[in-house]
């Protein structure tokens, strides 16, 4: 399909994959969509901004970028930097279009629906869009796909009127007659309240009085807060929305001057934020923020988990918003005429953008699918192969490749893997060739094929289509809660896994992918990277020589992950599962012996926002009478080291810190080095060094399940 991204300050028309459909998703073609000249203007100018720019901008994320320089080094730093100033990024975020899918969960939809959906990252401007139920809203009869395309930006609009709480009668004036403040100008009428429009154009003040504002007035040509005092009857407005963009301060100051006595002020848009209290003091106003379409905006339960707000607590939400707004098209209170200015196919969207620039200043333009283009993107919808291998026999065997170079498939593509696996796999070249890249969006998917040497890599956004390509091996690193699944469906393929971590997170799916891997010949790994570490492997040299038990504390300073992150949902299974396995694996490694009991205790916090399973020690006793314990805490400071561990051996004590430097005492075994090395270069060569000799299980199956099932049950006995 086509979809338009932006890259260092161009719009692009690419070609990438359609998205995949999740359960509580449903498939639009998209006939529609709305560019915004404001945000995506932004985007589409910050998108060209130099790296010094951005640095002069953003002082804090440069600060940062230097924290992370101690640890990952200038060059690592500097080359993600660049990668993501190089990086092609969707846009879009308000569409219309027909249902031609729906998923297993969504439901209130069918097939060949007409939609209206919202929502950065899902109503792109792109021939096709998945997007979750509670941003799809059903378009009223006598609204056109056009006019629905602008839901996004008519929620916008709304709920800065909600957030004004207005009343019959009321006096409200409107800062800046864009598109939003002109939607608004014609909510506020219907209504019942006394509009007054602030422009510095001329022709927008016209259209304002045309679509119901009583006043308009001039910034430029009068004194606006006298003109406001003067027709309110020298009170001053009841309420004062701004739906302006302008980095100074001055509108703000204006809304404050010319409201009543105990008004309020509503900031929709974006101004300058020099607040002088001696206004708002006086007059003892309100002052909020509204944000974007309303309830549920950025709140991942709401948005992405398809959960809604209960209709009697919360009455508007962001989709009975924007379901209100196409009502209040169809019934005519709301007009876009004069509003929208023209329309052009996708593949001109660069010149939609660039009317957006022109002197006319366009107030809204809108992108188009032409029928052919539908056509091709319906066709794709409904052709797609939908075959699953959830039941296909496993494949009987898994033959190395003869030039000794394994063809790779990349599982999920986010910014560890980028980051990550994606520059050590290119360095591993006598190794390992990525052939195919999966992701749920094509552009992602696309972004991680720019950065591979092969020009040909294939692109996938369907998981079964994309285990039918030329590899012999995926390496899977998406989001915890699908690895069992993945793993499972490539070991049936017959390809060769390497699973980052966890490799499941429930008992049902441990006991499922126990079943594969005992039906299935191809190799297998848990991608527990530290055991490979070159500061560990200096502690081996020692340690495999002892005569008595090891004693090992490890330190894991994990960082604060606030409550609601997804790492403590279903997707994340909990930090222990997700994390804490690694130091388990690594116990394992440098005793070279199986774990015989395990202990744990958490802390009991006093406020909700700590969690007791972020906050624990685990003590594991191996057959070998070595005992080693996991100080695993999320209280500590994020200036301290976050890793440390104390190998104690026949009199000799080795200290390692962040996988950066050893310290050896009654030993010879010292060792440092910049940036940290945890080992993910060295598993990647062991692993195909492994599985070309023959060896399927490169870690020892025996070890990565007794990781597995330490974690399991440390993270039950905290939850329980």
């Amino acid at each position: 399909m086509k979809q338009i991204v932006f890259k260092s300050g161009e719009v692009l028309c690419v070609e990438v994959p359609a998205p995949q459909l999740q359960p509580r998703q449903i498939l639009v073609d998209t006939h529609a969509s709305c560019i915004s000249p404001g945000t995506e203007m932004s985007g589409l100018a910050g998108s060209g901004k130099s790296l010094w720019q951005k640095a002069k901008e953003n002082p804090d994320k440069l600060r940062k970028a230097f924290e992370r320089m101690k640890t990952e080094g200038v060059l690592s730093v500097l080359n993600q930097a660049q990668a993501n100033q190089e990086s092609e990024t969707p846009c879009g975020y308000s569409a219309a279009g027909v249902v031609v899918e729906v998923g297993s969960e969504a439901n209130g939809y069918s097939k060949g629906m007409r939609v209206a959906i919202a929502g950065a990252g899902f109503a792109n401007h792109a021939e096709v869009a998945t997007v979750p139920v509670n941003l799809a809203m059903s378009i009223p009869e006598n609204v056109t796909l056009e006019e629905a395309s602008t839901c996004a930006i008519g929620g916008i609009a709304l709920q800065g009127i909600r957030r004004a709480d207005v009343s019959l009668g009321d006096f409200v004036v409107v800062i800046g007659c864009g598109a939003i403040g002109l939607l608004t100008v014609q909510m506020l009428r219907a209504a019942g309240c006394r509009v007054i429009g602030i422009d510095l154009d001329a022709k927008r003040l016209e259209l304002a009085k045309k679509l119901g504002a009583e006043f308009v007035f001039n910034p430029a040509q009068e004194n606006v807060v006298q003109k406001v005092t003067q027709v309110t009857n020298g009170q001053g407005a009841d309420r004062v929305i701004l739906t302006v963009a302008s980095s100074s301060s001055q509108p703000l100051r204006q809304a404050f001057e010319m409201s009543r006595r105990k008004g309020r002020v509503v900031l929709v848009g974006v101004v300058g934020m020099e607040l002088e209290r001696g206004l708002m003091y006086k007059k003892e106003l309100d002052f909020v923020i509204s944000t974007s379409y309303g309830p549920g905006r950025y709140d991942e339960q709401y948005e992405q988990k398809g959960i809604d707000y209960p209709y009697g607590y919360v009455r508007w939400t962001e989709q009975r918003n924007m379901q209100a707004y196409l009502q209040m098209i169809a019934d005519g209170s709301v007009r876009l005429s004069g509003i929208v200015h023209s329309t052009y196919p996708i593949t001109q969207a660069e010149d939609a953008y660039q009317a957006l620039k022109s002197e006319e200043k366009p107030l809204l333009v809108l992108l188009s699918y032409p029928a052919e283009e539908q056509a091709a993107g319906g066709q794709r919808s409904e052709t797609r192969d939908q075959t699953t291998t959830n039941n296909q026999q496993p494949a009987t065997s898994w033959i190395p490749p003869s030039d000794g170079i394994l063809k790779v498939g990349l599982a999920g593509v986010g910014a560890f893997v980028q980051g990550m696996h994606i520059p050590n796999l290119k360095a591993l070249g006598g190794q390992y060739a990525v052939r195919s890249v999966f992701d749920l969006t094509g552009v992602a998917g696309r972004q991680a094929a720019r950065q591979l040497p092969d020009a040909n890599v294939q692109i996938e956004t369907d998981y079964d289509q994309f285990l039918k390509s030329d590899i012999d091996m995926v390496l899977i690193g998406t989001r915890h809660n699908s690895h069992a699944e993945l793993t499972m469906k490539a070991l049936k393929a017959g390809k060769a896994v390497f699973v980052e971590k966890p490799m499941c997170i429930t008992r049902d799916e441990f006991e499922k992918l126990g079943e594969v891997i005992e039906a299935t010949e191809a190799p297998f790994m848990v991608g527990y990277n530290r055991r490979f570490a070159p500061a560990v492997q200096e502690i081996h040299k020692i340690t495999d020589k002892r005569v008595n038990p090891l004693v090992v504390h490890y330190t894991m300073n994990a960082g604060y992950v606030p409550y609601d992150a997804w790492v403590h949902a279903d997707e994340g299974g909990g930090r222990i599962i997700g994390e804490g396995c690694h130091i388990f694996d690594l116990f394992r490694s440098l005793t070279r012996s199986k774990a015989i009991s395990v202990s744990v205790d958490g802390i009991q916090p006093k406020t909700s926002a700590i969690r007791a399973s972020d906050n624990m020690v685990a003590t594991v006793k191996y057959a070998d009478g070595s005992i080693c314990t996991l100080l695993y805490s999320s209280l500590g400071s994020k200036d301290a080291p976050k890793e440390r561990m104390e190998v104690f051996c026949d009199e000799q004590l080795f200290v390692l810190n962040d996988y950066m430097k050893l310290d050896s005492y009654g030993a010879s075994c010292n060792w440092e080095a910049k940036p940290a090395d945890k080992g993910h270069l060295v598993e990647l060569e062991f692993f195909a060094a492994e599985v070309m000799a023959g060896n399927r299980f490169p870690i020892p199956l025996e070890e990565m399940v007794e990781t597995w099932l330490i974690s399991r049950q440390v993270a039950d006995q905290l939850t329980a």
